[in-house]
């Protein structure tokens, strides 16, 4: 129990210091110009992906709808588009393309397929000096004609985050792994979970989260509500409170404290904290894209970026503790010190991360994260702790896959609330589990 418990609170940290990204995927190519998607179909000719992984789209109509005049020479077997004083000429079949007379070489080639051109549309958009990107969750071909500095603007609205004193936050999580049925066969277990969160995060951390389990029953979603949390930290500890919910409404609380600044100095919005973590996030950032503007369901437009971080930050954040907690006596110093030993070695590589910034205020309205890797790193840490549990359990427990969604709302402007005093004077985690060993004991002990 205790090993899941801080498992959690330690994803929930991870939310809390850093957010990469996860969205839904889909099969069909799509290309947007300017954030608007080109009407592709069965007689214009449809995108697709070459042999060499390449994405291919038909030249006239992607061509045309970016702006430029299209010409085709059957006799020289050249398709040509100009726009401005920039002249793009694309052979069929040769693996480079002639910018205003000069040959540039490229990794593809054009093609003739079903009567159509097709063309390799990153090399030809970004000689006229547009922006491609590729949005791999979402299939999308991203053009922007007048290319934004994608870097200025993820940095404007990350440093605006550490102006919020406090906010709301609606989170999905989305949880599958494969488990063994009766019979021994291997299935997938899909669980999606609900969390509501409200954060204070100025003078020091209080969090208040409602946890519900969602359930799809003949095609009807319910919801059943499974704990409360409460977190407060100050400068040396962090503390948690769970209320875990029976299901008729009665709720057991318990209290979990642990003595050590890592977590602590994790979550600290001072001046000195802000400033370590602008540098930590300056030092590791590797890459920032911009894939488009996306209308939201309250008619905000939301600008959709993606940052790649290097895995080594983790290091960076958990390492000193780590080497000061791996020899501790404490049982929970020890479990944290192997849960984060697979995050400091940096395991799951980069990090690539979307956020959705609100244009009008620049600031970050959403995040999207794929925590699969992160868990996966927290389980091999853990081998050793989890001894008890099967080999063939483990290795499912490691194939968990999950992914969190989480819209931030109230800005600044979140209700307060109070630690409910039953919370406040649950029982520590630790002395129910040890009294629960105890009387587990008594009743196994033989009559003499």
């Amino acid at each position: 129990m205790k090993k899941i418990v801080l498992m959690l609170s330690l994803v929930l940290l991870l939310v809390f210091s850093s957010v990469p990204a996860f969205a839904q995927s889909t099969n069909e190519i799509i290309v947007a110009i300017d954030s608007v998607k080109v009407d592709f179909n069965e007689n214009t000719g449809l995108p697709l992906v070459d042999e060499n992984y390449r994405t291919l789209v038909p030249f006239r109509k992607a061509l045309e709808t970016y702006g430029a005049t299209v010409e085709w020479n059957n006799e020289s077997r050249i398709a040509t588009a100009v726009k401005g004083e920039i002249k793009v000429e694309v052979p069929i079949d040769q693996s480079y393309i002639i910018v205003n007379g000069e040959q540039k070489s490229n990794d593809t080639a054009a093609k003739i397929i079903n009567g159509k051109t097709y063309l390799p549309i990153r090399a030809v958009i970004e000689a006229f000096g547009s922006d491609v990107q590729w949005d791999q969750n979402l299939n999308t071909v991203v053009i922007t004609t007048v290319p934004i500095d994608a870097k200025a603007t993820f940095t404007e609205a990350n440093n605006k985050s550490y102006d919020w004193n406090n906010y709301d936050a609606d989170v999905l999580l989305k949880m599958s792994m494969p488990v063994k049925d009766d019979a021994g066969s291997v299935t997938q277990m899909n669980m999606d979970m609900k969390m509501y969160m409200t954060l204070f995060m100025k003078p020091s951390l209080k969090a208040k989260v409602n946890a519900s389990m969602v359930l799809n029953m003949m095609d009807q979603e319910v919801i059943q509500p499974i704990m409360d949390m409460y977190m407060t930290s100050d400068d040396t500890s962090l503390i948690q409170y769970m209320g875990m919910n029976d299901g008729t409404g009665k709720i057991t609380w318990m209290k979990m404290t642990t003595e050590n600044d890592m977590f602590a100095n994790l979550l600290k919005y001072d001046a000195e904290s802000i400033k370590a973590n602008k540098e930590l996030t300056e030092k590791y950032i590797k890459d920032v894209k911009y894939f488009g503007k996306y209308p939201d369901k309250s008619g905000k437009v939301l600008l959709k970026l993606q940052y790649t971080m290097s895995g080594e930050i983790y290091n960076d954040m958990f390492g000193k503790y780590m080497e000061e907690m791996t020899s501790s006596t404490d049982e929970q110093e020890a479990m944290t010190a192997e849960m984060l030993k697979g995050l400091a070695n940096g395991n799951f590589g980069d990090l690539s991360c979307i956020i959705y910034v609100d244009e009008a205020t620049k600031e970050i309205v959403k995040y999207e994260m794929d925590l699969s890797n992160i868990i996966t790193s927290m389980m091999s840490g853990m081998t050793e702790l989890l001894g008890d549990i099967p080999a063939e359990e483990l290795e499912m427990l490691k194939q968990m896959k999950a992914s969190m969604t989480m819209e931030v709302l109230n800005v600044n402007k979140a209700k307060d609330f109070e630690i409910p005093k039953e919370a406040l004077n649950a029982q520590e985690m630790e002395e129910m589990v040890k009294q629960l060993e105890e009387t587990a004991t008594e009743t196994t002990t033989p009559i003499q």
